[in-house]
């Protein structure tokens, strides 16, 4: 399912507002969605062969996914640049060196890696995040591939709990929020 992109970055931009990552990265609430909607808009924009953007047919949720194959290459963007016009060269330098812990952490083993998924909040917990999730979920099990991701908000661990994904430790960003590493095996 290939995302609408407008629609994804809103659907993102809208779940991920409240987000202790994401607000700590942005620190701004007043101008946090507006940073939010340029850093979807980048991701989904500049992403890399192996990367997915998924919406649910109603926009209600969306979710990006790092296949397990990834791809070599630069679409020329760069990232540090785009983060540096939101928020400061000092600032972005900062941020990125706390969130550098985060990739350090990801598994060597090959998997599909859950790096967001969010749904509007006016539809959360209404059964919408899984249903843009399954589909991947589905293809790992039928690969008998595992699926990682780093829950930035405690009150999410629960929801992908019931998706078969488990802790597995925790991620602490310095200066910044803790986050929790989970992950699924394969369904037989």
């Amino acid at each position: 399912m290939r995302a609408s992109m407008p629609d994804a970055v809103e659907t993102l931009t809208l779940a991920f507002t409240d987000d202790p990552l994401m607000g700590w990265l942005f620190e701004e609430d007043d101008k946090r969605p507006a940073q939010l909607r340029i850093w979807w808009r980048w991701i989904i924009d500049n992403r890399a062969a192996h990367v997915e953007v998924h919406d649910t047919a109603d926009s209600r949720s969306a979710a990006i996914w790092h296949g397990p194959d990834p791809v070599e290459g630069t679409t020329g963007a760069s990232f540090p640049d785009m983060l540096a016009g939101l928020i400061g060269v000092d600032a972005m330098q900062r941020k990125l060196q706390g969130m550098s812990v985060i990739p350090a952490a990801h598994p060597t083993e090959r998997h599909w890696y859950l790096a967001a998924v969010g749904t509007r909040p006016e539809f959360q917990g209404m059964g919408s995040g899984p249903r843009v999730l399954h589909p991947v979920l589905e293809r790992c099990d039928t690969a008998g591939l595992p699926a990682y991701l780093e829950s930035s908000n405690e009150r999410n661990v629960p929801f992908y709990e019931r998706l078969g994904f488990v802790v597995r430790g925790r991620i602490q960003v310095p200066g910044g929020p803790a986050l929790t590493p989970m992950w699924r095996e394969p369904r037989a």
